[in-house]
């Protein structure tokens, strides 16, 4: 059974690789895996932030409360990729496992996720930056697809995108 994983920040630009991913599975069978990788300055500025704004306004699922000292940011997110993974899963009619987890590095956390479900293939979202911005902050996509021990797919993000 393959075991495909897609890798989200919940925002709208990344659906295409939510349906790509779950277009994939579907045809070749397996299960599908969503890992979301919450980073320090989203915990940090959750105090900050309306709670739809904290997890890349991802507008289709139902607004979560605020952070308390019961309810941290990993957790909502994690139950964010919980909810999205259910809608998925009865569109598609495939099983899908959703997970958020902290991540201190992005890259790191999405290889050490892969290793651990032994994932075979990883699909994320390529976002089209300026130059200057992939000069100066680097390109996740790239950094995933350059440390990758697995196969990679990368899906095309962004307006223009259908």
């Amino acid at each position: 059974m393959v075991r495909i994983l897609a890798a989200t920040d919940f925002s709208e630009e990344a659906n295409p690789v939510l349906d790509f991913t779950a277009d994939m599975v579907k045809r070749c069978g397996g299960k599908m895996y969503l890992l979301h990788a919450v980073e320090p300055c989203m915990m940090d500025a959750a105090g900050s932030m309306a709670a739809d704004d904290m997890l890349g306004g991802f507008s289709a699922m139902p607004p979560m409360e605020a952070p308390s000292e019961t309810s941290t940011v990993v957790a909502m997110a994690n139950k964010r990729a919980q909810l999205l993974a259910e809608s998925i899963s009865r569109k598609w009619d495939i099983p899908i496992y959703g997970k958020a987890e902290e991540a201190d590095d992005i890259v790191e956390c999405v290889h050490d996720f892969c290793r651990r479900h032994h994932i075979d293939i990883l699909v994320i979202g390529n976002r089209h930056h300026s130059f200057l911005s992939s000069l100066l902050l680097g390109n996740t996509a790239e950094k995933l697809v350059r440390a990758a021990k697995i196969p990679v797919t990368v899906v095309p993000c962004g307006s223009g995108v259908h």
